[in-house]
C-alpha cells in the first residue's frame, strides 16, 4: 500500500528545516474552491438545456446534500485541529491528533472535495489534483520539521498514528503518553540521564 509519509521531505541536509510551501498551498487550495464556485459562469450552457449537465457546474439539492456530508465534518475537524494545537511549541497528540498526524490537512481535503461535489464542478476537479498533491507535500515537509524539533518522541508518535487517513486504532484519550509514560516521567528520566 502506498504510504505518502514514506517519501522524504526535499532537503539537501536531513538536519535543516524545510519550507512548508504555505503560500503555494494556500493559492492552489483557494483556486480550487474558487474554480468550483465560478464554474456555472465559466461554462456557458444554452438556456434550452435544463437541467445543466453535471460537468457544467451548478448546484442541485442532491449535490448540496452530498457536499454537506463532506463539508460539515471537514469544517468541524479543521476547527478541532486548530483548537487542539493551541499556541504551538509542543507535540500535540490529543484531540484529532490521536487519530491522524495531520487532521488539518485532512479537513482541508474534505472541504475541497465537499465544495467540488456540492457545486458539481469539473474544472475544480482538475484543480483538486494539484491541491491534494501540494497538501501531501506540505504535510511531509511538516513531518520533517517536527522530526527535527521533537526527535524520538515524534518518531514514537509516527509509529503509532497514521499519516492522514484514520486507518488504525487511535491513541488513548490522553494522547501518546497516556498508556504508560507521562511527560513528567520522560523529563525526569532525561534529567537523571544528564546527571
Amino acid at each position: 500500500m502506498w504510504d505518502p509519509s514514506a517519501r522524504r521531505a526535499p532537503a539537501s541536509d536531513e538536519g535543516i528545516p524545510v519550507s512548508e510551501v504555505k503560500l503555494a498551498w494556500t493559492l492552489v487550495v483557494a483556486a480550487c474552491a474558487l474554480g468550483a464556485w465560478l464554474t456555472p459562469w465559466m461554462i456557458p450552457v444554452p438556456p434550452w438545456i435544463d437541467p445543466r449537465p453535471w460537468w457544467a457546474g451548478g448546484k442541485t439539492p442532491l449535490s448540496m446534500a452530498l457536499g454537506a456530508t463532506l463539508l460539515i465534518p471537514g469544517a468541524l475537524l479543521g476547527l478541532a485541529a486548530v483548537r487542539a494545537l493551541g499556541r504551538g511549541g509542543t507535540l500535540v497528540t490529543t484531540g484529532p491528533y490521536r487519530f491522524v498526524r495531520h487532521p488539518y490537512s485532512l479537513a482541508i481535503l474534505l472541504l475541497l472535495l465537499g465544495v467540488v461535489v456540492a457545486l458539481r464542478s469539473l474544472p475544480a476537479i482538475a484543480l483538486l489534483v494539484p491541491a491534494v498533491r501540494l497538501t501531501f507535500d506540505r504535510a511531509r515537509r511538516e513531518e520533517h520539521n517536527l522530526r527535527l524539533a521533537f526527535g524520538e518522541r515524534h518518531e514514537r508518535y509516527c509509529a503509532r498514528v497514521p499519516f492522514i487517513l484514520p486507518l488504525s486504532p487511535p491513541l488513548p484519550p490522553g494522547g501518546l503518553d497516556a498508556d504508560g509514560g507521562s511527560d513528567i516521567r520522560l523529563r525526569l528520566e532525561d534529567d537523571d540521564a544528564q546527571e
